[in-house]
Parts: C-alpha cells; sequence; structure tokens
C-alpha cells in the first residue's frame, strides 16, 4: 500500500512539474492569447480510413495564427498568461472548421443576395433586385415590372442585375430553369434596356445578358475567349448570339471594371456568409480574373477571412504558360494559393446504355449534353494531357459519367509517361476529379488510388432535382436515364473511403446554411422528393463524413500540414457547434448550428448568443443589420 501511494505521489508530482515546465516555456516564448477550455474539443487527428476521430481533448491553447497545444483543462489553462483571453465553452464541441472543396463562393457571391445586399444596401453602384420566393411563373409575371422600376431608378450606362429563386430548398429549380430557358432572351433585355448593360440570372448560374452587357464585356475582353472556356464548345457562339450561358466573367469583371475595392468586399461578405456555417477553405476556380485581385486586394490587407486554393481555368492553354503554372501550384499565401487546373472538363458520358424507356427530352432539361469530352484525338484530350505534361496538377475539374473518369486517367498515364514521370511523380500530384455525378463506378476504385488521385464528392446530388445542372446526373435522374441499380455510382463515398481513397465534400450550390443537411445526406442517401433512398450500400456513418469535410479536403488543397485537424503548430481554424455531432441523434444533425468559426485564430463569426456568454462581441455575417429580399436564407 506504501509502494502504491508512493508511485502516485510520484505521478502527481512528474505531471505538476511537466505543466509547470509547459507554463514556463508559454512565458518565455509567448503567452497564447485565447484559451478554450472545458469543451469537448475533436481533433480529427486520426489518420486511417476507419470510423475513428482520433484524440477528443478538453482544451486548446491558440497563439498567433497556430494551435499551441491541446490538452486537458488543467495542462491548457496552465498556459494562460495575463492578456489570454479564456473561453469557458460549457461542454461544447470543437471541431476543424470546414474545407470545402470544388465550391464556388465567386460565383455565390452574385447569386444570393445577402453579400450583395450587405456590401451595397441601395442598389448603388449596381442597382440588384432580386425575386421573392414564390412559384415560378408568378415570378416571371413580376419580371418586366420589377425591369421597369430597375430602369426608373438606373442611369444610362448604370449595370442592372437581377436574379430569380429556386427557393431556399430548390423546391423551384426544375420548372423556374425550364420557364427560365423559354421565357427570358437578350432580344427581350434589348428591348426593355436600350441605354443599360443588364444580366439576368436564372436563380444559378445560367444566364441572359443584352448586347449593352456584351459590349461592355468586349471592353475588357475583346476577343471574349473567356467565355469560350468558361463554357465549353459552342459557348461564345451562343452568347454572342443569344445572351445565354454561364458567363461568369461578366460580373466581377465588366459590371465591377474601376471597383476592385468593391468587388473585394462582395466577395469578402460571401466568404463571411460561408463561414458563419463553418467553412472556411474552398478550393475553385476563380473563374475571372477580376476575382483574383479582389482575393490578392483582401489579402494583401489581411481581410481575407477564409482561405482560397484556386484552380487555372484558362483562357491560355500553350504549353509555355502550363510550365509556367506548373512552377506555381501550392505557392502562395496562407490565404490564397494555386492547387492546379483542368484544361478541359469531363462529359456526361457512362459506360452502361441508356434504358430503353428513356428519351431525352431537351424541354424537360434544356442545356443537358450527352457525350465524352475526353475521347482519345479530341480537342478537350489534348489540352488535358499538354496540363499534365507540364507538370501540373489535375484539380477543380467538372466530371459527368464514368466513361471519362476511364478517359481522364488514360490521360494521366499516357501523357505523364510521354514526359518521363515515374509513378511515385504521378502520385505526388494528387490529381483529382469532381462531382461523383455518375463516377466511379466501383472497379475503377482500385486504379484510381495506384495513381495517387483523389476526388471530391457531392452530397447535392443525392437530393436534389433534375435540371439544376442538366449536365450533373443526380440520383433521380440517373435513376430515370440508366436505372437505379446505378446510383451508388453517385457520390459512392463509402466505396472510395473502403478502398482507401481520399474524398473531399463539395456542394457546389449557393446553400451554405446547408452544410450539416447534405453531411446528413451522405448517410442516409435519401431523396425527399422520390422519397427513396438511392445506392443504400454507399451509406456512410456520420464520421466518414467529417474527415471528407476536414482532414481529407485538406489534403485535397496540398495543405494536410497547416490545416483539417486542430494539432499544435497548425491553423487554429475552428468552429463551435451547439450541439454534438458525434452523438445527435441522425435525424437532428441538419439543425446543428454553428457558433462561433476561427479563421487563423481571428474569430470571423460569433452569435449574439454565444457572444454574451463568453464576453465577447459578436462578429460576421450574424451582425448583418440589412433587410434581405423576401424568400432568401
Amino acid at each position: 500500500m506504501p509502494k502504491t501511494f508512493f508511485a502516485i505521489s510520484m505521478l502527481i508530482s512528474i505531471s505538476l512539474s511537466a505543466w509547470a515546465q509547459r507554463a514556463d516555456v508559454a512565458a518565455r516564448l509567448g503567452y497564447p492569447e485565447m484559451v478554450l477550455y472545458n469543451g469537448k474539443v475533436v481533433t480529427m487527428d486520426d489518420p486511417s480510413f476507419e470510423s475513428k476521430v482520433g484524440t477528443i481533448v478538453q482544451a486548446i491553447a491558440v497563439r498567433g495564427n497556430r494551435i499551441l497545444a491541446t490538452g486537458s483543462n488543467a495542462e491548457i489553462q496552465a498556459l494562460a498568461g495575463p492578456k489570454t483571453k479564456s473561453i469557458d465553452l460549457k461542454g461544447k464541441v470543437a471541431l476543424p472548421s470546414f474545407v470545402i472543396t470544388h465550391e464556388h463562393p465567386t460565383d455565390w457571391a452574385f447569386q444570393e443576395p445577402r453579400a450583395m445586399t450587405h456590401v451595397m444596401p441601395d442598389g448603388d453602384p449596381v442597382i440588384h433586385m432580386w425575386m421573392p420566393n414564390i412559384a415560378p411563373k408568378q415570378q416571371l409575371a413580376k419580371f418586366e415590372p420589377m425591369m421597369q422600376e430597375a430602369l426608373r431608378k438606373a442611369k444610362p450606362g448604370q449595370w442592372i442585375f437581377l436574379s430569380f429563386n429556386y427557393g431556399p430548398d430548390y423546391e423551384h429549380a426544375t420548372e423556374m430553369s425550364q420557364l427560365f430557358a423559354k421565357s427570358i432572351s437578350k432580344a427581350w433585355l434589348d428591348q426593355l434596356a436600350p441605354d443599360n448593360p443588364v444580366k439576368v440570372r436564372n436563380g444559378f448560374i445560367t444566364s441572359f445578358v443584352n448586347q449593352k452587357a456584351i459590349d461592355e464585356l468586349k471592353n475588357v475582353h475583346p476577343s471574349l475567349s473567356v467565355i469560350s472556356e468558361d463554357g465549353g464548345g459552342g459557348a461564345l457562339q451562343d452568347f454572342l448570339k443569344y445572351g445565354g450561358g454561364f458567363s461568369r466573367p461578366v460580373e466581377p469583371d465588366a459590371m465591377f471594371k474601376g471597383r476592385l475595392p468593391l468587388l473585394a468586399q462582395v466577395l469578402k461578405s460571401e466568404l463571411e456568409l460561408w463561414a458563419s456555417y463553418g467553412a472556411t477553405a474552398f478550393a475553385s476556380s476563380p473563374y475571372a480574373y477580376n476575382n483574383l485581385a479582389a482575393f490578392h486586394y483582401l489579402d494583401q490587407r489581411g481581410e481575407m477571412p477564409a482561405r482560397f486554393a484556386w484552380g487555372y481555368p484558362g483562357p491560355q492553354w500553350d504549353i509555355e504558360t502550363l510550365r509556367i503554372l506548373a512552377s506555381t501550384v501550392n505557392t502562395g499565401t496562407d490565404r490564397l494559393w494555386m492547387v492546379g487546373a483542368f484544361g478541359a472538363n469531363g462529359g456526361n458520358c457512362m459506360t452502361v446504355p441508356e434504358r430503353s424507356d428513356w428519351k431525352l427530352d431537351r424541354e424537360e432539361l434544356p442545356g443537358r449534353r450527352e457525350g465524352c469530352n475526353l475521347n482519345p484525338g479530341s480537342p478537350a484530350r489534348k489540352r488535358v494531357e499538354d496540363v499534365i505534361k507540364s507538370g501540373l496538377r489535375i484539380a477543380t475539374i467538372h466530371t459527368g459519367g464514368d466513361r471519362d473518369i476511364d478517359n481522364l486517367m488514360d490521360a494521366i498515364e499516357e501523357a505523364s509517361k510521354e514526359a518521363g514521370f515515374t509513378l511515385d511523380e504521378i502520385r505526388a500530384k494528387r490529381h483529382a476529379f469532381d462531382h461523383g455525378a455518375g463516377a466511379p463506378r466501383p472497379a475503377q476504385i482500385p486504379r484510381i488510388k495506384h495513381l495517387g488521385m483523389m476526388a471530391s464528392l457531392n452530397n447535392t446530388l443525392l437530393w436534389e432535382p433534375p435540371g439544376v445542372v442538366p449536365n450533373m446526373t443526380g440520383t433521380s435522374l440517373m435513376a430515370r436515364i440508366y436505372g437505379i441499380e446505378y446510383t451508388s455510382w453517385v457520390s459512392p463515398r463509402k466505396s472510395m473511403t473502403e478502398g482507401s481513397v481520399m474524398t473531399g465534400f463539395e456542394i457546389d450550390r449557393p446553400l451554405p446554411h446547408k452544410i450539416f443537411f447534405f453531411l446528413w445526406k451522405g448517410m442516409t442517401r435519401y431523396n425527399d422528393r422520390d422519397r427513396k433512398v438511392y445506392g443504400p450500400g454507399e451509406r456512410t456513418d456520420r464520421i466518414v463524413q467529417l474527415k471528407a469535410l476536414t482532414r481529407w479536403g485538406a489534403y485535397y488543397v496540398l495543405r494536410e500540414k497547416l490545416m483539417g485537424t486542430l494539432e499544435p503548430g497548425k491553423f487554429a481554424d475552428f468552429v463551435v457547434l451547439d450541439q454534438d455531432v458525434l452523438t445527435v441523434p441522425e435525424d437532428q444533425i441538419p439543425g446543428i448550428k454553428v457558433l462561433m468559426t476561427s479563421v487563423g485564430g481571428k474569430l470571423v463569426h460569433l452569435t449574439n448568443a454565444f457572444g454574451s456568454e463568453i464576453g465577447l462581441t459578436p462578429v460576421g455575417a450574424t451582425t448583418w443589420k440589412e433587410n434581405f429580399p423576401e424568400g432568401w436564407k
């Protein structure tokens, strides 16, 4: 008994001595600015493909923009200095903040009204108008009166922007996309607004512009090659003739021409909005030079509220340009860096035949294109091969069905061999494909792993109605075209995980309020509209989904040594939740709220209620006071 007492005393003495040493080190090297204690800090440091989160601790210390230490309450509180802000989490869960792969905040800033309304509440210098959440036919009935109202306010030459509304749950998406394609036209916009550039969105990215808008874009991009590269084959001709398409550069490059600081504030606000739902890092193409310039503007001034890993979208694809770009992969700053290019997108093509009773109705799904883009000998295939030969990484690419994933992997192997890359060098690139809209099929997964590839998978495709993005096949449409047995090829996260292939997590829609909803969809694969579970064998538990949102996403953006887990030396990027995501009943996961978000130790989101609890002033989108248009989240 005395020996046992002596051993316990020695352990306590050693522990106290260790704590004292750590406190002494903190005193000499610098106290933490912030300590969070009495929480459930889920570090996500487990490196396996198993359903394990790794270490869970009570407390975390932050100094500068990094995590100083994690541990017990006593260990971490011992590090606090006289100016350290100590925050009692009162048992709440903290996680690494979310890395959303293949996400487009530079699109969403112009697709839902909160960022633009916050920055330009009076509609100046851009008059922006937003349809309420009403039935699509009612929205169309309001269109001309709204345009007339905008024109009464507008000065000659002033930009007018109007967006229809898919609804916060995309309840109007299919009907609205169909009616928009039939009803809005360049000719009508020219007639309504001959003296003002106009852009009208359908509720997503598809748009129509008038001739004045085309002329304004030509002033910036005389060849309009940015439109050709943005939309694929025939896009430029359609844009010039009909004013239709994605035309992403119109807003940043033409509408905000000469207004870089204003554009920067709009994009900053959009990033703050996503941060209020836990997302603090994105992988995407910026799709316009002015978007990238605006991010650089924010970054230089220390105002970038999130991290953006960008992929090159063109329009220059000559080998010398690509070689220069290859030398810049994973270079930049802590908030803005380059991760690759894609050259051309994968097509909407499958290795399985269409169902005999499926008849493609272009009126029902306007804009859907069948066929492969990356077949051998095609211009798109050559461009992808040139990207690979230059030493660039394939990343942020849009892909469709499994056949073009075969083509993509063939291109990787053949072009790499021609360039003299070894298998280890190929694997080191971490080539990736995005969406999971019909790929991979099970037999492709070993080859994906062999090449060191990964994929960004889109859980939105398990839920949304057909027609939102006609060239991205979700489970509902997959069942109709190819058969229900192939719906397991849509976002097959479980098979990828079991095959030891990392997957990122994407939404690829302006729906930041649905992050936890889509996490849950990955668990259930239940399509609310069809009332069916599609591909039940691909359901996962919540931990696999969380790994995709955190540590695997960090791997996609090439920064796993700096983010994705809560470990000493990594960026202090974390969220605090109002419920325990690890234990809350599954059907309550969609209701989880983010109370606090930190990026590099700086709070970019803090709710009023939680701020009052911990004695800090609320920050971020939760503090915005503007009256947002009716029916928008």
